[in-house]
């Protein structure tokens, strides 16, 4: 049932390739992207430079370095990587679905429209995480789902993505891995014999190890309690950029008691500070006593800015700054939360340009995929297609709500598959607009397969009125 979705995305995505220079312009990603440790410090030292990276989980600069590895020149690995993500997303869809009981049809032309989103084949040319993130969350659906009928398999494929999520997006901390985890655990106890849980069990156990050692190494090394430095940065950013900032009178007495903060803040709400400039925070009034660790012999840490020119945001001094800005960000939050609230459902202009309208916007209007989304065919019926996918899923999602709650023989009521990824999909939203801002849309283009698997779920059981199939 995949097929005719796998054609539509394989057809756009070979008028695509044929007309961009792939290998220039994921160097330059590679190289330019803030999240990226850069060409030069993945090629000479990439085991040394992916022990310090404390911006981001480590996944995506270790395919870049293994990449530079393999093929430095051409990119043919991202290249293939990517390709293969994308068509993963589909087939994993499709085959989803199928197991539910969806009727065959349904299933085929869910893969259609996702072959045709050009978030799904635009994004598959951009080296980032945005279509690995993707394929990732149809895994940990498609595992949920193969649980049915071998529970220990699926929970241990359904585990695999949502670590895989982990070391993909920062978004994905320890505490979600775990709570997935525990939620596939008392499936197992509810499904497996007695006499086979302890095996049963084994590899989901595994999985919970890896994230907290994984979680524990930013801890002891960076005192991190997620997997990027940059949590602080983001708020601030995303609470200044949608106009909604609030430091109230207690947060503003607090922070004036730190000589430091008290000059960030000044150096904040006017704006003459970058948020993304290290250097410049530290020279701030106050700030030069800021404790910055020792070089380590790694150029990824101990270099403030890379050959190239171009500042380094994974060094010392930046993780030392982004200390700073956490700080300050937890005191202003802390006293008014619900600022964050205001960011993600409206602004001065009105809910249109709040976090969940970005977020709810065509994925792909976003600069790092301009010049794919100009030779992409069919442009302005995919665009139409775009516009309008992330709110009629949002309509059927919550009609599928309403119905499972007040519908006795609801199709959904008891089917645990979808109740699993409702709360993927609930956290990845809450998540994105409550913490970020301006690029809200490019994040949801992560979840689209998920949100199509809950929309066509409602859809599906909103036609078959009250005639109820338990998930066993």
């Amino acid at each position: 049932m995949a097929i005719p979705g796998v054609v539509v995305f394989g057809v756009l995505w070979l008028i695509i390739v044929f007309q961009i220079d792939y290998a220039l312009a994921t160097t330059e990603s590679i190289e330019t992207l803030w999240q990226s440790l850069g060409v030069n410090y993945l090629s000479e030292d990439p085991l040394g430079s992916l022990s310090v990276l404390h911006i981001q989980p480590w996944g995506l600069n270790a395919i870049y370095a293994v990449d530079l590895w393999l093929t430095p020149s051409s990119h043919l690995l991202l290249l293939f990587l990517y390709l293969l993500a994308g068509i993963g997303s589909i087939v994993l869809l499709c085959a989803t679905l199928i197991r539910l009981g969806i009727p065959q049809m349904w299933a085929l032309w869910s893969g259609v429209l996702l072959g045709l989103l050009p978030g799904t084949v635009l994004y598959s040319f951009w080296p980032y995480n945005v279509t690995l993130s993707a394929f990732l969350g149809t895994v940990v659906a498609w595992g949920l789902v193969v649980m049915r009928t071998n529970p220990a398999r699926g929970a241990f494929v359904s585990a695999l993505g949502i670590i895989g999520l982990q070391f993909m997006r920062a978004t994905f901390i320890w505490v979600v891995v775990l709570a997935w985890c525990v939620f596939l655990l008392v499936m197992i106890y509810r499904r497996v014999p007695k006499g086979r849980l302890m095996i049963s069990t084994l590899p989901v156990l595994g999985v919970v190890a890896v994230s907290l050692v994984s979680q524990g190494y930013y801890w002891t090394n960076y005192q991190l309690p997620a997997m990027s430095s940059w949590s602080g940065q983001n708020v601030a950013k995303a609470l200044l950029t949608s106009g909604t900032l609030n430091v109230t009178v207690n947060a503003r007495n607090e922070i004036e008691q730190d000589p430091c903060l008290s000059s960030l803040l000044s150096a904040y709400e006017t704006k003459a500070l970058n948020v993304w400039d290290p250097g410049g925070l530290l020279q701030l009034p106050g700030c030069q006593t800021i404790s910055v660790d020792e070089p380590n012999g790694v150029a990824a840490w101990d270099q403030d800015f890379r050959d190239s020119g171009a500042m380094n945001y994974n060094s010392r001094v930046a993780l030392a700054a982004s200390g700073e800005w956490t700080k300050m960000m937890s005191i202003i939050v802390r006293n008014d939360p619900m600022q964050l609230g205001r960011m993600a459902l409206t602004t001065e202009t009105g809910p249109r340009s709040s976090g969940i309208g970005i977020y709810l916007d065509p994925s792909e209007e976003f600069p790092w995929v301009d010049a794919q989304r100009a030779v992409l065919p069919l442009g302005s019926v995919t665009g139409l297609l775009s516009l309008v996918f992330a709110p009629t899923m949002l309509v059927l999602i919550l009609l599928g709500v309403g119905q499972a709650i007040f519908v006795r023989g609801s199709y959904l009521r008891r089917n645990v598959v979808y109740w699993g990824v409702f709360g993927i999909v609930t956290f990845h939203a809450a998540a994105s607009t409550l913490a970020e801002y301006a690029e809200n849309m490019r994040f949801r283009a992560e979840i689209d397969p998920l949100l199509l698997l809950l929309g066509v779920m409602s859809l599906y059981a909103i036609s078959r009125g009250s005639r109820s199939r338990a998930d066993d």
